[in-house]
């Protein structure tokens, strides 16, 4: 009995002895485990577009996030493993460009407790300006250029963007618009220019992102007007009659002519010229009481030759036909 006594004391002791160490256990301190602001908001935006205005340009950079009393690493460069760059103590970076291009930056958060936690590699684009415009047509000092020309030009983008152009075309050094928002490169002028006359032009380019890149000022002399071939003295000559005489044609236009003495009548009429089908025309005219007529033939752009038919009426009866050749003297 006594033996008994002695064994359950002792379990007793034992079991007050783990539930002792079982208390000790469940009263250890939980570790604090430390976690560093995650870095948000970062401007320029991922795949933002920010104009290039010059070699130097600087670029603010910010981001969101507390430090607490900490700083943050920065880096930042044209690859996507941006080398660090700095380390500050506020939520902003003045970056610097010389060139347009695809940059990329991080941010390192470092608290006071030495933790650190690393945002995403963001990246922007820094648009690069159009290509200066070159291979100008005409080319430069071209003369004898046709005075309604086409002007060309070559021009392309970086990036590939669309470009724009504004077209300068005057009579000076400095000449002033004629055409902007051009989507090709390419112009047609509208307006005759004056023949034996020099032209200055220039081409500004635009991209959609404020970018711009200017020509140099260019220059051509234009020719004479094709017209010009068919002003002055005449001979009328009317083979069927063995009958010719002098007509003198004034300029009209860049397409006509005329003369005061039309079939040798003292009669006014207007040619007009077809560069493109060398032919002339002269339409329905009423010449005086009663008498009307047309006549329409080809020219020749080297001598000035003209041969064509003409009818003529008088009150509506035919009075004359035949074939008139005018050679000039």
């Amino acid at each position: 009995m006594k033996r008994k006594n002695i064994i359950l004391v002792m379990l007793l002791v034992l079991s007050g002895l783990f539930a002792m160490q079982s208390c000790k256990k469940d009263e250890s301190p939980t570790p604090t485990i430390y976690k560093a602001a995650v870095t948000t908001a970062p401007a320029p935006a991922v795949d933002a577009v920010v104009p290039f205005t010059a070699s130097g340009q600087t670029i603010p950079l910010t981001w969101g996030g507390d430090a607490t009393s900490g700083s943050w690493d920065v880096y930042f460069g044209g690859t996507s493993t941006p080398p660090k760059v700095a380390t500050v103590s506020t939520n902003a970076y003045t970056a610097t460009v010389t060139k347009g291009g695809t940059y990329y930056w991080q941010v390192i958060t470092v608290d006071a407790n030495n933790v650190k936690s690393t945002s995403e590699v963001w990246s922007f684009e820094v648009n690069s300006n159009p290509a200066v415009p070159s291979t100008p047509k005409p080319v430069v000092n071209a003369i004898n250029v046709s005075c309604n020309p086409t002007l060309t030009w070559v021009d392309t983008d970086p990036e590939g963007d669309d470009l724009t152009y504004d077209l300068y075309l005057g009579k000076t050094a400095t000449p002033g618009i004629t055409a902007s928002g051009l989507t090709a490169a390419t112009y047609t002028s509208v307006a005759t220019l004056t023949p034996n006359v020099v032209y200055y032009w220039q081409i500004v380019a635009h991209d959609p992102y404020g970018g711009i890149s200017t020509s140099p000022v260019w220059k051509f002399t234009t020719g004479a007007l094709p017209i010009n071939t068919f002003v002055g003295l005449y001979n009328a000559d009317e083979p069927a009659e063995t009958y010719s005489y002098d007509v003198t044609f004034t300029f009209g236009s860049a397409s006509t002519i005329k003369t005061t003495n039309y079939w040798n009548s003292g009669w006014p009429a207007t040619f007009t010229l077809d560069f493109t089908k060398l032919t002339y025309t002269m339409t329905s005219y009423t010449f005086s009481t009663g008498w009307t007529g047309v006549e329409s033939g080809i020219i020749d752009t080297k001598t000035g030759q003209m041969t064509g038919t003409y009818t003529l009426w008088l009150n509506g009866v035919i009075q004359e036909q035949g074939v008139h050749t005018y050679t000039k003297k």
